[in-house]
């Protein structure tokens, strides 16, 4: 089985992509983020970390390591969404929630897995950026520009590890219909999907498959893209 580590696991979309791997029985996953987890499942391990916190993401790391004899793929999910405002009416603190919880959290968490997926003799990581990014949205320049980082991050980290046979990728999602989501405006989900070309909600399958196609060892020669799903960047 390929050994996935998963950080930010416990958020709705997260979620429904654990219980969809899992479902193919041919990952063990191990996951951690701040708040406790709903899924049980043997091959499904979670523990309560802040992964900003680049001693405890080391030794979680180190710990699965020490039980697998090897990590396959990092899928890194950490990161906020909050902070929704104009640039003058920006606070401090939502300032730091984007672009700290957001690019720090990729930071310790790549940063950190590397020399176990060295030693692992190759491996696969994705990390997840926004199509906001990419649409200049009023109201969206903390969001965006941590979003942003991740997938300028994301390519030279490609360009460093493509010699010890280590791809990575981001992935810009499409808009996924979920609990969270649900409970937002017509107004909101309307905004939200006008900046997708293709004018529906997302399927879950779709974000599956993508992240089992650039973490197959078949495929390590594709390094350092960004792929959109629904959308044309």
């Amino acid at each position: 089985m390929d050994i996935i580590c998963i950080t930010g696991d416990t958020g709705s979309i997260a979620s429904a992509l654990i219980e969809h791997l899992l479902k193919k029985k041919k990952y063990k996953i191990y996951g951690c983020s701040r708040s406790k987890t709903k899924i049980i499942n043997k091959n499904y391990n979670h523990k309560i970390i802040d992964t900003t916190n680049q001693n405890k993401i080391k030794r979680w790391f180190d710990e699965v390591f020490k039980i697998e004899k090897k990590i396959d793929i990092l899928l890194c999910l950490s990161g906020t969404t909050s902070g929704g405002n104009l640039v003058y009416n920006f606070t401090t603190d939502e300032f730091n929630a984007n672009i700290i919880s957001t690019i720090k959290s990729t930071f310790v968490c790549n940063k950190e897995v590397l020399k176990y997926l060295i030693k692992s003799k190759g491996g696969s990581i994705i990390n997840i950026s926004s199509i906001a990014e990419k649409k200049n949205l009023i109201g969206s320049s903390i969001y965006s520009s941590a979003k942003s980082a991740i997938s300028k991050f994301t390519k030279i980290l490609a360009k460093e590890n493509i010699n010890f046979n280590i791809n990575a990728n981001v992935i810009l999602p499409m808009y996924i219909e979920n609990k969270e989501t649900k409970k937002r405006s017509n107004i909101w989900k309307k905004k939200i999907i006008s900046m997708q070309d293709t004018k529906r909600f997302g399927e879950i399958n779709s974000f599956v498959n993508l992240v089992c196609f650039l973490s197959d060892k078949k495929n390590r020669l594709i390094t350092g893209q960004e792929i959109s799903i629904g959308t044309v960047i």
